[in-house]
């Protein structure tokens, strides 16, 4: 073989080796290293637990109208999402609400006496039926209807948790003050108050501007009387119009 290939030959294998000595090295360095694991962005909050959050309203679990009527029929229930719910006049005759005619919006914390639960189509076609509560308004007789759920091919869904007290709030909450539970009871809202005190005072449909709970601005419907309340620190520091002073 020609001097001049076999030292071509040479040169092109020691530089083979050296190539593969680091690629090697390399590969052992990057497994060496210890896994370095992202950590996920820890997400911050203002709010404060209080005393508020351990406390736990009773619930219920109804999986057709005849447990709901077991556990429900002749309970009394406390209006929770005040000012959001429609209710209609009821007609034992013909067990049906009137759906076409709404009363109006049950209001915050009203008290009512449940008496029963039905199914009924809604005014638009649907395969959901609607659950509607049957009950009465503490001190009248006349039976009124309200949705509390819906059902869809033997499926129920029933919203009775969320939209109902089934224990009276002044003993769920029986550490606020005398004066808070004053205003919330003549649907006041005063400087102080917390979001939960304030929407049980004057209806939870609202709008809310940008911010945590208890850092932001909510708007409330306040059953046709707007009224916008600031929050800092989950207290009331300004009310539009004031009130409770």
């Amino acid at each position: 073989m020609n001097p001049s290939w076999r030292k071509r030959i040479q040169i092109a294998l020691a530089v083979t080796l050296v190539l593969a000595t680091l690629r090697v090295a390399v590969i052992f360095y990057e497994r060496s290293r210890p896994i370095e694991t992202k950590q996920p962005a820890e997400r911050t909050s203002s709010y404060r637990i209080t005393e508020d959050d351990y406390v736990h309203p009773p619930k219920v679990f109804p999986y057709d109208l005849k447990s709901a009527n077991k556990e429900l029929s002749g309970q009394v229930a406390w209006v929770r999402a005040g000012n959001q719910l429609p209710y209609y006049l009821f007609s034992p005759a013909t067990r049906r609400a009137a759906l076409e005619h709404q009363v109006g919006l049950l209001g915050p914390l009203e008290k009512l006496q449940i008496k029963d639960f039905v199914l009924q189509n809604g005014l638009t076609a649907s395969r959901q039926r609607q659950i509607m509560m049957i009950f009465t308004k503490a001190g009248e007789g006349i039976q009124c209807a309200a949705q509390a759920g819906i059902e869809e091919q033997g499926r129920y869904t029933f919203y009775v948790n969320d939209a109902f007290f089934l224990k009276d709030p002044h003993e769920l909450y029986k550490h606020w003050p005398t004066d808070v539970w004053d205003a919330i009871d003549h649907h006041q809202v005063k400087l102080g108050m917390n979001e939960l005190q304030a929407g049980l005072a004057v209806g939870v449909k609202a709008t809310a501007g940008s911010g945590d709970y208890g850092n932001r601005t909510m708007e409330y419907i306040n059953a046709g009387k707007p009224i916008t309340v600031t929050f800092s620190d989950n207290q009331a520091i300004k009310v539009e119009p004031e009130t409770g002073r």
